[in-house]
């Protein structure tokens, strides 16, 4: 059942890879865990960016791969709670992979809005 829009999505998108990217610095991890977390936000920032959406940049992945690799984005969320020391947020970094991959099946597939026409294009 795919309910929710990519407008919405889209902007989920960018909160949570923040909220990943935050994470670190407010629990007060260093090392492996730290880095892991910042990199991955970095690429869910940078994949939505490049994703043919309403929030898209560059516009160059369609949203049924922009889905796929939200799939991988909570499944590397669960991956790093099982194997890093996280104590005290082991649960809601579980919580942020489950919810990646419940938007995954609840989004639409397509965007809501064709991508903005380029002026001195030619047709």
């Amino acid at each position: 059942m795919q309910i929710l829009p990519t407008r919405l999505h889209g902007l989920l998108d960018y909160l949570v890879s923040m909220l990943v990217i935050a994470l670190p610095f407010v629990a007060g991890w260093h090392g492996a865990a730290r880095w892991s977390f910042i990199a991955l936000g970095g690429l869910g920032i940078a994949y939505s960016l490049m994703t043919d959406y309403e929030w898209g940049v560059v516009r160059v992945l369609p949203m049924p791969l922009h889905l796929a690799l939200d799939a991988i984005f909570g499944a590397a969320m669960v991956v790093l709670a099982a194997v890093l020391d996280l104590p005290g947020y082991v649960w809601l970094v579980v919580a942020i992979g489950i919810l990646a991959w419940i938007l995954v099946l609840i989004t639409e597939r397509r965007p809501g809005s064709p991508a903005p026409e380029i002026r001195g294009r030619a047709p």
